[in-house]
């Protein structure tokens, strides 16, 4: 187990070294003078005239070819630092880590939600599945998938912050600040685990071990949550981890709609500013937050179902 523990993080290691290249030659092979445009944007669009361009330029180390300027962030990664950032002179460590702890709150809350919403209707529909419940969760599975973030993000913040006035519609600070973003994210994960659930257990429940634990008179609750649910917990926690990935991709979105200060609504203010420090340790914080994540879930599988052990 711990042989193949270290090969799946060597694995991790040379993925997140490639996105690392790909992401730092891709930000440098943008049009125009990569210096120029830098500092364009210090000056709040006042065009910079050539010497101080090429100052700038050897200051930062631009002339230098692009290997020697990536080993030299490299390094830095390396030794915790990131740099600083081109538009406030602030760590980027430190930028980044007070942003992830906001980020990662709205996470696991939405996934918290989504998990205790779906496999409980989930469960409900595959036990009446055709019935009238049944129907309305694919319908509105349907829908959740449909709606686009930001439109449905907009139409909550009217309904419960402009007509209603219960909520905030952005900022943070407080847990009420929290309800919208995290109703958003958590909405379309629950439909799509909804109705995992719903299908992994219709097809549990035609094997012949739930036959026999019913035909020995066990109750439905005992062949529920004594057989069946255990039997999908593997696939199911693969779907979550995958889920849980992909939240922060919603959050570009959802973080700017809202105000919240994440991740997602630094990278969208870095690119706005053209800050590449800044946006490359995003790069790097969200390619090796996928992979961390999957190589758990992969793991956690391992250990719900020892007999893909092997495979992990």
């Amino acid at each position: 187990m711990l042989h193949r523990l270290g090969h799946r993080l060597i694995q991790s290691l040379i993925l997140l070294l490639l996105v690392s290249i790909a992401g730092f030659a891709l930000l440098r092979m943008l049009p125009g003078d990569f210096a120029e445009v830098l500092l364009l944007s210090q000056m709040d669009g006042t065009l910079p005239d050539q010497a101080a361009v090429q100052k700038f330029a050897t200051e930062n180390g631009f002339h230098d070819p692009l290997p020697v300027q990536y080993l030299r962030w490299l390094g830095g990664v390396l030794t915790g630092d990131l740099g600083r950032s081109f538009v406030t002179g602030e760590e980027v460590a430190s930028d980044i880590l007070l942003r992830l702890n906001r980020s990662l709150f709205l996470a696991v809350l939405s996934i918290c939600l989504a998990l205790t919403i779906a496999i409980p209707l989930g469960c409900f529909c595959a036990y009446h599945a055709g019935g009238a419940c049944d129907r309305v969760l694919a319908i509105v599975s349907v829908a959740g998938l449909s709606i686009p973030n930001f439109w449905y993000a907009l139409l909550l913040a009217l309904l419960f912050a402009l007509a209603l006035g219960w909520l905030p519609s952005s900022g943070h600070g407080t847990l009420a600040h929290a309800v919208l973003p995290t109703l958003v994210i958590a909405t379309t994960m629950t439909g799509v685990l909804a109705r995992f659930v719903r299908a992994r257990l219709l097809d549990e429940f035609h094997h012949a071990y739930i036959r026999t634990a019913r035909a020995k008179g066990l109750s439905q609750s005992r062949v529920l949550f004594g057989h069946a649910l255990p039997n999908i917990l593997p696939s199911t926690l693969t779907l979550t981890g995958l889920q849980f990935a992909r939240a922060f991709d919603g959050m570009v979105i959802i973080e700017t709609i809202f105000a919240w200060p994440g991740i997602g609504s630094l990278l969208v203010e870095s690119l706005l500013n053209r800050d590449y420090p800044l946006i490359q340790a995003c790069f790097l914080l969200i390619a090796g937050g996928y992979i961390v994540i999957n190589l758990a879930v992969d793991y956690l599988v391992a250990l719900a179902d020892p007999r893909v052990e092997e495979a992990v």
